[in-house]
């Protein structure tokens, strides 16, 4: 073998790993609107943010998450054009309700609206490192609520 292809080949390595360095992955990012308060929203419907059976899933999941941690999370079946149809239809403006907020979930954000205000309360934009329940634990958070768990995470527990 020649000496150029012994050079070439530790070269080409260092190259495709070294790609990587060009894209950086996306943090988690997380906004609350400065006139709401987290530990207000105790009734939230959950809906899927699209259509598709993988996103109805996905809202089944953060529902059932956001259930076992104490926080009425509603099922709301229905197709809207888009956000803002949604929660005309599930908080019409001027009536009272028991829903507090409107949660769409998509494969990497979580949109929680306000009912009185119809505002975006908070947003969590996983990125590429929280994953649903990564980003559900941060809107935990914001709705001050501890997230319950396994029992072999807590203090003195037994697995």
């Amino acid at each position: 073998m020649s000496l150029k292809k012994l050079m070439l080949i530790p070269l080409a390595g260092m190259l495709v790993t070294g790609c990587s360095v060009l894209w950086k992955n996306k943090k988690t990012s997380e906004q609350a609107h400065s006139a709401t308060v987290g530990s207000n929203y105790r009734a939230i419907v959950v809906i899927a943010g699209n259509d598709a059976r993988y996103d109805l899933r996905m809202s089944a999941m953060v529902r059932q998450q956001l259930t076992d941690n104490g926080v009425v999370a509603l099922k709301r079946s229905g197709r809207w054009g888009g956000e803002g149809e949604a929660v005309n239809d599930i908080c019409p403006t001027g009536q009272a309700g028991n829903i507090d907020g409107v949660l769409f979930v998509y494969y990497n954000q979580l949109t929680l609206i306000d009912c009185r205000t119809h505002v975006r309360a908070y947003e969590v934009q996983g990125g590429d490192e929280a994953g649903l329940p990564g980003m559900t634990k941060k809107l935990l958070n914001y709705l001050q609520i501890d997230a319950k768990q396994n029992p072999s995470q807590q203090a003195g527990g037994q697995p």
